[in-house]
């Protein structure tokens, strides 16, 4: 009777205790494309698929893994752009200053509970829609002058750690998009790395902990027009990247790419749109490609 006693007590605790929802744990160098203005179809060889949260239908995504691909969903977690649809329901409270290049976008005050349950409700919309992971983007604030709000690093770091601990419960996986200076701080709890153009900025080795982790890092380098096989094996040859998943894009982030054995698979067909109605909403891309390009 006793038994009896304390199994039924147990049973009546099991909906109060924390359930652990598994997510996907992707090893060091998986093949992957990504596409956030174009056409979003199954890619030959390709792993994961990097397309855009909003305007990716879920059946696109669905189509996607059924090739068996893993869909990896981008949204800005760290700025508001005014052509969402949810963009009506920041508080301009908490929009700050202007992206650099960008006028239709302004930097977010990541501390704020509104704007983190604005976030939830993107995260609870990648469920939805299928995604496996999702690309969080604009966190590194804090290396653009605070974002109006005079946000730090260690403000960035405890975001990012929330933003994880938000997309584990439901299941997702979470990337560090950039943001190499907090590395260090992220890399146990992250689960992979995006960066754009690591190699033109000489900063590839501060994601290489990632590798030694067995976590990918989805490196994208950036160039105009084709580039010549010298540019491709200089970018593909660097050795501060050995094991990334490099991909050379251009800036629009269509559906063409180069991959570091020099050939161009992709060839545009008829399919799903992902990316932006109105503007190329590659977040902050052009600000940092400009920024660079200037320095050098």
């Amino acid at each position: 009777m006793q038994f009896r006693t304390n199994l039924l007590s147990i049973t009546a605790l099991l909906p109060l205790l924390p359930l652990t929802t598994a997510w996907w744990k992707p090893p060091a160098n998986l093949s992957w494309q990504i596409v956030l203005n174009g056409s979003l179809v199954p890619f030959a060889n390709m792993t994961v698929i990097d397309g855009d949260l909003f305007d990716t239908p879920a059946n696109v995504w669905s189509d996607l893994r059924k090739a068996g691909h893993i869909p990896l969903c981008y949204f800005s977690a760290g700025s508001a752009e005014n052509w969402r649809d949810d963009y009506k329901d920041f508080a301009a409270e908490d929009m700050g200053s202007t992206l650099e290049h960008w006028e239709d976008e302004k930097w977010l005050n990541v501390k704020s509970k509104k704007v983190r349950k604005i976030m939830q409700k993107r995260m609870d919309l990648a469920v939805e829609k299928g995604c496996v992971a999702i690309d969080p983007d604009n966190v590194d604030v804090y290396d653009n002058g605070g974002g109006g709000f005079s946000l730090t690093a260690p403000d960035s770091i405890e975001y990012v750690k929330w933003l994880v601990s938000e997309g584990h419960k439901r299941g997702l996986s979470v990337g560090l998009k950039n943001a190499a200076s907090i590395v260090g701080d992220v890399l146990a709890d992250v689960d992979f790395q995006v960066n754009e153009e690591c190699g033109q900025i000489g900063e590839c080795d501060l994601f290489r902990s990632f590798i030694e982790a067995n976590k990918p890092v989805f490196g994208i380098e950036y160039v105009e027009g084709e580039p010549s096989r010298d540019t491709v094996d200089a970018i593909c040859g660097n050795v501060e990247s050995r094991g990334f998943s490099t991909v050379i894009k251009h800036l629009d982030l269509k559906e063409w790419v180069v991959y570091c054995n020099g050939t161009i698979p992709f060839k545009p067909k008829e399919g799903a749109r992902s990316g932006a109605s109105k503007q190329l909403r590659t977040g902050g891309l052009l600000n940092r490609y400009d920024s660079v390009r200037r320095a050098l």
